[in-house]
C-alpha cells in the first residue's frame, strides 16, 4: 500500500509550530515532504499545505494523522493506492486546492503516454513532484501534482490519466 496525506493549515503562524512537532515526532514514516504557501512581494498567506509520502507501519501512519487530526485549523486528506481499488472522491464543493496523485507501473510506453498528456495540461498543473516507489514488488512512479485553472481542463486531465492502463490516479480536494 502506498498513501500520500494532504494536510491544509488554516492559519500557520498559531498551528505551523505544532504540526511540525508531530511530522518531527513521526520521520520515521515520512519519505518525501512538500510544503508550499502563497508568497509575493505584496503577500504571504497564512493558509499553507503540506504533502507528505508516508511508507512504513500503516499503525505507525494512522497514530500520525490522528495526532494531526487532533490540532484545531487543520485539515486532513489522504490518497491510498492498494492493487486497483478505486477510491472515488465525491466532494462536489468549489475547491480551492487539488492534488492528483498518480502511480505510473514502470514501462515506458505507459511513461510516455503519461509524459505527453502531462505536457498537453499544463497550464493547469503549477506544482509537480515525482517519487521512486515500489507498487507491488515492481519499481514504480508517483507523481503528485498541484493543479489550478478551468475546472473542466482538470477533469478532463484526470479522465486522460485514468483511461491508461497501468496508471492508477487518486484525488485529494481541500
Amino acid at each position: 500500500m502506498i498513501k500520500v496525506l494532504g494536510i491544509k493549515i488554516i492559519d500557520r503562524i498559531k498551528e505551523a509550530g505544532l504540526t511540525q512537532g508531530i511530522l518531527s515526532l513521526h520521520a520515521n514514516v515520512i519519505t518525501t515532504r512538500l510544503g508550499f504557501h502563497e508568497v509575493t512581494d505584496e503577500i504571504c498567506s497564512r493558509e499553507a499545505y503540506i504533502i507528505l509520502h508516508l511508507n512504513g507501519d500503516p499503525a505507525d501512519s494512522e497514530k500520525l494523522s490522528s495526532e494531526l487530526e487532533g490540532i484545531g485549523g487543520v485539515e486532513i486528506r489522504e490518497m491510498i493506492f492498494n492493487n486497483d481499488l478505486e477510491i472515488l472522491n465525491s466532494e462536489s464543493e468549489i475547491t480551492t486546492v487539488e492534488i492528483l496523485g498518480i502511480l505510473v507501473e514502470r514501462n515506458q510506453d505507459v511513461i510516455k503516454s503519461v509524459q505527453k498528456t502531462l505536457t498537453a495540461y499544463g497550464c493547469n498543473i503549477r506544482t509537480r513532484l515525482g517519487v521512486n516507489e515500489v507498487f507491488y514488488g515492481e519499481p514504480a512512479g508517483l507523481i503528485i501534482l498541484e493543479l489550478k485553472g478551468d475546472t473542466k481542463q482538470r477533469l478532463l486531465l484526470e479522465k486522460d490519466l485514468k483511461d491508461l492502463k497501468h496508471v492508477h490516479v487518486r484525488t485529494m480536494v481541500f
